[in-house]
């Protein structure tokens, strides 16, 4: 989210301490951090330095020499601003990371001698109404798994780094659009906000009820008239349409039907752009061997629309199976999968890291969307971790797996930005509640 090479770096922290640095009650409350240094995030991602920050490395040793490695840096268009990022081994790994997980800069000149990108992963800054609200990336293992310490313990590192992190002028951010063209208070979208986040942790419901519970509350959303709703209006549409739709669900019953035709296809696509390498997008790469990443990508996502026929090699521990063992059911979530999966949608909209400026621009009712989508697609990533296991039931290890694969592809890198992918999400909102039914359940 706030990235120094993509909004720029702030010149002075007085803008800054008038948003007041906000965890959300909810983050607080369910989530726990400690760095376990696993590596992933160091294989897995470009990281973007800037000029200085590069000149301030080669300062601290002779490091290609030190290293063994002919360049430190690669130049990529993902990288935006600076135009360069942190060069890779062979093997996939950072230039600095070595054989024990640990990174040569931190390991040999601290922590703040490292990019202010890998200073601040796996937390994230989402400017709204005078609040820098702090979110985390679920693509880390520890986040993920919920290890460590309070948050709480990071608010005075975090809020340093935020001084050099964010702009000035975030303090300026424009509350998001609810839906397309449609703009409501700050005040208004809190509180809509803070809804979502209700229905998300409503533990009277299994988490498919919840994600059907969101699912209506939006397309309910998007068929108010918004214009003609007054402040002594608001409040009262908002109870009446949580409290019909609560009881709607709690009366609906799961009807399973295989989804086919072009929403199926469509879905195909989605599912690829999630789950594939963010580190494949990333790397400096010649025109040739680009376009036939592209064809390569074209026929992998044709695959991914069918129901039978080979799962494609989109990751390299992918199982030789056919789709068709895929499209039965797994049986339901386990009761852990679903606290964690609560936790990572709690993360998300708490933070608001799923629309506005650092979600491509999306409403909230878009963004939202996006995450049912989302978990339509770990749904179905977690079936294939359980092929691969060997299994026909799902565990807490599954959900794990597929969310650390969709996150970093959802606001951090471009896949869903895109006008043809944001085209096939909004068409695909039209076939959630058939999505969830198949692959959640």
């Amino acid at each position: 989210m706030y990235c120094p090479e993509i909004q720029g770096v702030a010149r002075s922290g007085a803008a800054l301490f008038a948003m007041n640095l906000y965890f959300h009650p909810e983050i607080l409350a369910q989530q726990k951090y400690s760095c376990n240094c696993c590596g992933r995030g160091c294989r897995s991602f470009l990281v973007p330095v800037r000029t200085r920050e590069r000149k301030a490395i080669a300062e601290l040793q002779p490091w290609p020499e030190k290293l063994g490695v002919d360049k430190l840096y690669v130049r990529s268009r993902e990288a935006k601003v600076s135009g360069y990022g942190l060069a890779r081994r062979a093997d996939g790994r950072c230039v600095f990371l070595d054989e024990e997980n640990l990174c040569a800069i931190h390991r040999l000149h601290g922590l703040k001698a490292k990019p202010l990108a890998c200073q601040l992963y796996p937390f994230v800054f989402t400017p709204f109404a005078g609040k820098l609200r702090v979110g985390l990336r679920f693509d880390c293992p520890a986040v993920c798994g919920n290890e460590g310490q309070s948050l709480t313990a990071y608010k005075k590192e975090i809020r340093q780094l935020a001084k050099q992190i964010v702009p000035t002028h975030a303090v300026e951010t424009e509350v998001p659009f609810l839906l397309t063209r449609v703009k409501i208070s700050d005040a208004w979208f809190d509180a809509i906000n803070e809804i979502l986040l209700k229905i998300v942790n409503s533990n009277a419901l299994t988490l498919v009820q919840r994600l059907h519970w969101l699912r209506k509350f939006l397309e309910h959303l998007a068929r108010v008239k918004w214009p003609n709703v007054g402040e002594e209006d608001f409040t009262a549409l908002m109870e009446m349409l949580q409290g019909g739709l609560l009881a709607e669900v709690q009366k609906q019953e799961s009807r399973r039907e295989l989804p086919t035709g072009k929403p199926r296809k469509l879905l195909g696509q989605i599912f690829y752009l999630l789950s594939h390498p963010a580190s494949r997008m990333v790397m400096g790469k010649g025109v040739i061997k680009r376009l036939h990443e592209r064809i390569d990508s074209a026929g992998m996502m044709k695959q991914l629309g069918q129901t039978e026929g080979r799962l494609p090699e989109v990751r390299d521990d992918w199982p030789n199976v056919d789709l068709v063992v895929l499209e039965t059911s797994f049986g339901s979530w386990p009761r852990e999968a679903e606290q964690m999966l609560s936790r990572y949608l709690t993360c998300r909209i708490a933070s608001m890291g799923y629309c506005g400026l650092n979600f491509y621009g999306f409403s909230l009712v878009e963004g939202a969307r996006s995450l049912l989508l989302a978990m339509v697609a770990v749904g179905w990533l977690m079936r294939i971790e359980a092929v691969k296991a060997g299994r026909k039931h799902l565990e807490l290890s599954d959900a794990q797996t597929a969310v650390m694969t969709i996150d970093g592809n959802m606001g951090y890198g471009s896949a869903l930005g895109t006008g043809p992918s944001r085209m096939r999400l909004n068409y695909l909102s039209e076939h959630l509640e058939s999505f969830i039914d198949w692959y959640c359940s």
